[in-house]
């Protein structure tokens, strides 16, 4: 098949607009998230250490997500201009019915679907399954690797409170070599407060160190410190120096959890389960579902040139939406065993599809603007 110019033409702008519109939203999408992320760190939810993996792993799903937004607002805004600086009306003189149109837009948008199911087919279990590796890391984690510094650390399991003034980098590097002699970098400066059965117990530290054992288990040692048991105004308080004071560090061992969505897609294929039937039509229903969107977006692009480009914008978002929370609901349903899997989510995109054919022949597309464009390069 060869392209005309006016295919290449119209072909061009939809991927500009589309990969303008796509980078916006992931731009927006991702600032949201880093704030998000950074809040996790400060409140300990989270080490410092991880907050790029997580962004990236982020960034993956908000780039799978935003793909079918974005080549819908594209079209609508790329073909939003040609009509509303009369580029269509030129077009159309010249005999090239809206009919033609979809060449040059299934150039951009098949593509576009099939590198959507790559990602969802294959990728998408990847990175799912690093995701809860990451999330098994963190939780087997001491709280002491998450500790932030210049502020209050809350340890809700011991009902205490950690300060440290300078921050703990030699001390997470030591820990993560693993060494088994007691570490000369220490952290200065630490108050740290629990209570045990209605009782304050208070550490002030010059320097805390870890250190592990000849038999592998982990040692918090503060140093130069004074030990504080007691409330205030009780009568066997006690004040207790000390050179150093160690206390035992329970090591957690936690592994991933493979959930549905980091299921490889033939065992999906093969597995009768309803979750993973739900996930698999999934992973085929939004690429499919993309493509519908790109036949539907053209004649809601139809504007006239006073309207303005954006006149439709809004309504074709709504519509958007719908299709896409019916989406949901059906992979609901397979997953509650409402429907049966042979009809799953097959049902939403039938109706997307004659709600797409209405909307062809309303706006001429099958027909009137067809016949209009003959007449026009006959009388021409």
């Amino acid at each position: 098949m060869k392209l005309t110019i006016i295919d290449k033409y119209i072909a061009k702008e939809l991927l500009l607009v589309f990969l303008s519109v796509y980078f916006v939203l992931l731009l927006i999408v991702l600032s949201t998230e880093v704030v998000h992320l950074l809040k996790w760190v400060s409140q300990g939810v989270i080490p410092l250490s991880a907050f790029i993996s997580y962004l990236a792993n982020s960034f993956f799903e908000f780039s799978v997500v935003l793909i079918p937004l974005s080549l819908l607002m594209g079209i609508l805004l790329a073909f939003g201009r040609l009509y509303s600086d009369s580029e269509m009306a030129a077009i159309m003189s010249a005999g090239i019915g809206p009919l033609q149109w979809y060449r040059p837009l299934m150039l951009v948008a098949i593509p576009i679907t099939l590198i959507l199911f790559l990602l969802l087919a294959f990728v998408k279990p990847v990175i799912n399954y690093q995701r809860a590796q990451l999330h098994a890391e963190i939780r087997s984690q001491s709280k002491l690797d998450t500790l932030m510094v210049g502020q209050f650390n809350r340890a809700k399991s011991i009902d205490g409170v950690l300060f440290l003034e300078s921050p703990p980098g030699e001390l997470k590097n030591s820990i993560e070599n693993n060494d088994t002699a007691k570490n000369d970098a220490v952290v200065d400066n630490i108050f740290f407060q629990q209570f045990r059965q209605q009782t304050s117990y208070v550490d002030l530290a010059q320097g805390i160190s870890s250190l592990y054992n000849d038999e592998g288990r982990r040692y918090v040692v503060m140093h130069k410190g004074i030990h504080y048991v007691g409330n205030a105004g009780d009568a066997d308080y006690k004040i207790i120096k000390y050179e150093e004071y160690g206390v035992h560090i329970n090591k957690k061992s936690i592994a991933p959890h493979q959930s549905v969505k980091s299921k490889p897609f033939i065992e999906l294929w093969q597995s009768t389960e309803p979750a993973e039937q739900a996930e698999l039509q999934w992973r085929i229903t939004l690429p499919i579902a993309t493509l519908i969107v790109a036949f539907m977006a053209l004649p809601l692009s139809h504007t006239n040139p006073r309207s303005g480009r954006y006149s439709k914008l809004a309504v074709s978002l709504i519509i958007y939406l719908l299709y896409s929370n019916l989406l949901g609901v059906g992979k609901t349903w397979i997953v509650q065993e409402k429907v049966p899997v042979w009809i799953g989510t097959w049902w939403v995109h039938l109706i997307a599809i004659i709600f797409t054919l209405i909307l062809l022949k309303h706006y001429g597309y099958l027909t009137g603007i067809r016949q209009k464009t003959v007449s026009v390069r006959n009388d021409s």
